[in-house]
Formats: structure tokens, sequence, C-alpha cells
């Protein structure tokens, strides 16, 4: 993946924005912070992050971890769990969820950096290996640009000088090559395998 986009769901702003500086100096994106499940949903849905940080105790009616339960039922993406709590009751309420790495607070940044790397091998390590797809061809990935920007197939045709029926097939093939049902599904696709930006 060309970039890391990491989603921070932390209702102490000044420990989620402490959390951002240490992972952006890494060379991470931050694709937001949430205060609470409704906004987390929401930015999830918008940004299709590559990686979930998330306190365990969050405001609103669902704490971290049903709020991961909720973000994953909609779409596999690895969580990373901070808490302030080691008890037997939050860490037996975590297990019920897939979770790659969890973190005690008060943290330094190497611990917060070592975990978010071990979260992402963790979580891209093991899937299966038909959902780490090839990776388009070079006209195949600026076609996905411009489809990403909202330009119609006539449009793509005049600035990549092809005629329109080129850049339907191609949009075609890329469609059958990843099994997507529509061009936006398809566009999804690419930022979350980090083909685009």
């Amino acid at each position: 993946m060309t970039e890391m986009k990491i989603l921070i769901i932390e209702d102490e702003l000044v420990v989620a924005e402490n959390i951002a500086a240490v992972l952006e100096q890494q060379g991470y994106h931050i694709a937001g912070i949430a205060d609470r499940s409704t906004t987390a949903i929401t930015l999830f849905k918008e940004t299709k992050p590559n990686l979930i940080i998330c306190d365990i105790h969050i405001k609103g009616k669902l704490n971290g971890i049903e709020t991961a339960k909720a973000i994953t039922a909609l779409e596999p993406v690895p969580f990373l769990y901070l808490t302030a709590y080691s008890d037997e009751a939050t860490l037996s309420e975590a297990a019920t969820t897939d979770f790659e790495a969890y973190l005690l607070k008060p943290f330094i940044p190497a611990q917060l950096t070592v975990a978010v790397k071990l979260a992402i091998e963790r979580f891209y390590t093991k899937l299966p290996q038909k959902t780490r797809l090839a990776l388009p061809g070079k006209r195949e990935l600026e076609i996905l640009e411009l489809i990403a920007s909202g330009k119609s197939s006539a449009e793509i045709a005049d600035q990549l000088f092809l005629s329109v029926h080129t850049v339907n097939t191609h949009r075609k093939n890329l469609m059958n090559k990843y099994d997507a049902q529509s061009s936006a599904e398809l566009v999804a696709l690419a930022h979350k395998q980090g083909w685009i930006s």
C-alpha cells in the first residue's frame, strides 16, 4: 500500500492529537479523529482507513468494542485497542472481537508505533491470498484515478487521447478483474488497496 490511513477513536482530544502527531511523524496519514461511535462509523465509511486505533471507553451509546463490532460488520479492518484498564472483564469483552493489538495507557511513542506496525502486519499478512490483489497496470491506474475524480468515459478518453470504446473496455476489464459490481465499488476497492489516494 502506498499510504496507510489511520482512524483514531478517542474521546480525550489531547490524547488523540498526541497519537496523531506521533503517527504523522512516522509517515502515516490520519484519516480522522472521532470521540464517539456515530462519528467513527461515519468517518470509516467516508475515509476507508487501513487501521483503526480505538479507545475501549468512549462517549456515546456504544463503547469502543461495540463500535469495533459495528464497523467490522461493514468491512474487515484491523483494530488496535487503547485502554487504561487491564481488568479481566475488559479483556474478556475485547476478546469477543477480532482485534490485532492492545495497548495500555499511559504509553510512550515507541510503544504506540510498535503496536501500530504489529497490528498492520498481523492483519494484512493473515488475509487470504485472494484479497491481496494484483496491482493494476499503469494505464489502468490512470483510468482508475480519473474515474475516482468523477470524470466520465468521454472526459477520460479526451484527457488520455484514447477512444471512448477503449476507456469503456478498460473500465469493464477492471470491474471483471476485481469482481466489482459498479464503478463506485471499484473506486472504493482501489482506495482500500492503496492504489489511489
